[in-house]
């Protein structure tokens, strides 16, 4: 299984709470990784998600920001997937 593009860097990165949902990084993203997070509006909580199946970790988004919402995280690899909690066998 290959790897996306730019992924060796094994970091993705995450919208803080700080996001005002301006959109700028929807339009910088080279990836198209970064989402609206459905029914945000008016419910608090945050109004972009990261697909991390699909960021590179290349950083455009977050130099684009205008409140520094988003943060570089590392990726945890499992076999199978990509990013997100790992799940313990009983």
């Amino acid at each position: 299984m290959s790897e996306p593009p730019g992924r060796g860097a094994a970091l993705t990165v995450r919208v803080t709470a700080r996001c005002q949902g301006c959109g700028a990084c929807l339009l910088t993203c080279p990836e198209h990784a970064i989402r609206p997070h459905a029914g945000w509006a008016g419910r608090g909580g945050d109004p972009l998600r990261v697909l991390p199946d699909r960021c590179t970790g290349c950083g455009e988004c977050a130099e684009i920001c205008p409140v520094d919402a988003i943060e570089d995280v590392p990726v945890t690899r499992h076999p199978g997937r990509v990013g997100g909690p790992s799940k313990e066998a009983p």
